[in-house]
């Protein structure tokens, strides 16, 4: 029976580590987003005259 409980303990502790790479894969795209927004604003605002 202690052999069923750890399966069943790794494999929650699995998909709770799954689901939280998931969260961060999202946070770090929407992170990745903000800077590409970001540098292509800086980009227009420091060379206006090159547009």
């Amino acid at each position: 029976m202690e052999n069923i409980r750890l399966s069943r303990a790794t494999y929650q502790l699995i998909e709770r580590a799954v689901t939280a790479l998931e969260c961060i894969g999202r946070e770090l795209e929407r992170y990745n987003d903000r800077q590409e927004r970001t540098a292509g604003k800086d980009t227009d605002e420091t060379n206006p005259s090159e547009s």
